[in-house]
C-alpha cells in the first residue's frame, strides 16, 4: 500500500551525512516532510578512527549538537611517522593542519540520528531499500523498502537522497556504478587498551608495504584506543593476505617502539570510497549523493566525516530551497557545483598524491 501523503525527501541511509542532511532540511523548513531511511536501527556501531575534525565539529555545533563533544579532548598533537625515503612526505601530509575531537562513531552516528528524529525526520530505521521507480509524469519517486522479516512498505516522495554507503544502493539505482578498485582503500579497525599511551597524541604510521595507506592509533577515554589499517584495495588483493594480518602487523611495530596494546577487539573491516571527479552527485530526475554514496572520502587521507557533514547541510540547504521556490532539480544541481567548487581540486590533487605514492612504493 502507498503512503497516501508524498514525502518532501526520502534520505537513504542514516549515518552522519545522511542524518545531517535531515536536520539541514528542516532546519530551513520544519514544514517540510522528510523520511530517515536504514537498514539498520540504531545505535549501532560503524568501522572509522572516530577522528571528526575542529571544522566538522563546528558545523554540527553551529546545527545545535554541541552535546555530543561535552566532556571531549580536542587534540592537538597529530604524529605522523614516514620511512626515510618518503620524508619528503613530512610536511605535505594533511592530518597534521587540523585538531580533532574523538568521538566512538556508535556515538556520534545515534547522536546525529536522534537530533534529525527529535526535530521532526520520520523515522524508519530497520527498513532497507529493495527499490526505487521515478515516473516522469507526477515527477516523484516511488519507493519500496522491506523491513527484517521481509514485510514491503512503499512511500512516495520527490526527493530521493542516497546516503546509504559504500555499496549505495540509491546510486546503483541511478544508474551509476560503484567505485572501481583504482578508487578505493579497505580497512581495518579494532578497539584496544593502551594503558601508558598519551593521551593527547593521534599517531599516524606510514609504513611502507601499506601506502599509499596507513596505521592509526587514536586515543579515546580511559586508556581506549580505536586503531587500524587502510591499505589500497588493488594492494589488498596482491598481497592475497588477510586485513587482520595487516593490523597484527601494525600491532607489532607498535610494540617495537614500546607502545604495547591489550585486550584488542571488536574488529571489523570497512570499504572506503573515494573520490574521484567522474562520479555525478545529482545524477537526474531528482536523485542526489552524499557522503560515502558519493564517494566524499579524501583520497590520501581517507577522512570522509568532514566532507560527509559538508555535503549533508549543503544538500538539504539546496533542497529545501528548491522545494519552496519551485525548482527543485536546478537546487540540486546548485549543491553539486558548490561542492565540487569547494572539493574538487583538493581531492584530485590528493588523489594524484596517492597515486605518485603507490608508484614510487612499487617501482624503487
Amino acid at each position: 500500500m502507498v503512503n497516501q501523503q508524498p514525502l518532501d525527501i526520502a534520505i537513504v541511509g542514516a549515518g552522519p551525512s545522511g542524518s545531517v542532511c535531515a536536520c539541514s532540511v528542516l532546519a530551513a523548513d520544519n514544514d517540510l516532510n522528510v523520511a530517515l531511511i536504514d537498514r539498520e536501527e540504531f545505535p549501532r556501531d560503524k568501522s572509522c578512527g572516530d577522528a571528526v575534525r575542529e571544522d566538522a565539529m563546528k558545523m554540527l555545533v553551529e546545527l545545535g549538537m554541541d552535546h555530543i563533544f561535552t566532556g571531549r579532548t580536542q587534540i592537538q598533537c597529530l604524529s605522523p611517522t614516514v620511512p626515510e625515503r618518503f620524508r619528503y612526505m613530512q610536511n605535505l601530509v594533511d592530518f597534521a593542519n587540523h585538531s580533532y575531537y574523538i568521538v566512538e562513531r556508535k556515538i556520534l552516528d545515534n547522536s546525529i540520528y536522534q537530533s534529525a528524529i527529535d526535530r521532526g525526520a520520520r523515522n524508519f530505521a530497520g527498513y532497507a531499500l529493495s527499490d526505487a521507480v521515478f515516473d516522469e509524469n507526477s515527477s516523484l519517486w516511488t519507493l519500496t523498502l522491506k523491513d527484517r522479516l521481509n514485510f514491503p512498505l512503499v512511500l512516495q516522495a520527490r526527493v530521493l537522497v542516497g546516503a546509504d554507503g559504500a555499496s549505495s544502493r540509491v546510486r546503483r539505482i541511478a544508474g551509476l556504478e560503484l567505485n572501481s578498485e583504482k578508487y578505493m582503500f579497505v580497512g581495518v579497525r579494532a578497539y584496544a587498551q593502551a594503558p601508558d599511551l598519551d593521551e593527547g597524541l593521534m599517531r599516524i604510521d606510514y609504513l611502507e608495504h601499506l601506502m599509499p595507506g596507513y596505521g592509526w592509533l587514536f586515543p579515546l577515554l580511559d586508556n581506549k584506543v580505536n586503531i587500524g589499517i587502510v591499505l589500497d584495495q588493488r594492494d589488498y588483493k596482491l598481497y592475497g593476505s588477510t586485513l587482520k594480518s595487516h593490523l597484527d602487523f601494525y600491532i607489532g611495530y607498535l610494540a617495537s617502539i614500546g607502545i604495547v596494546l591489550e585486550e584488542v577487539r571488536n574488529i571489523n573491516a570497512h570499504p572506503l570510497p573515494l573520490s574521484w571527479s567522474g562520479l555525478p552527485l545529482a545524477p537526474h530526475r531528482q536523485v542526489a549523493l552524499i557522503g560515502d554514496a558519493a564517494a566524499m572520502i579524501d583520497p590520501f587521507t581517507g577522512e570522509g566525516i568532514h566532507f560527509g557533514i559538508w555535503g549533508g547541510i549543503c544538500l538539504g540547504l539546496s533542497v529545501a530551497e528548491g522545494l519552496n521556490k519551485n525548482r527543485l532539480q536546478s537546487g540540486i544541481q546548485e549543491y553539486s557545483r558548490a561542492y565540487f567548487d569547494k572539493h574538487a581540486n583538493l581531492m584530485e590533487d590528493s588523489q594524484h598524491f596517492r597515486t605518485t605514492l603507490r608508484f614510487q612504493r612499487m617501482m624503487f
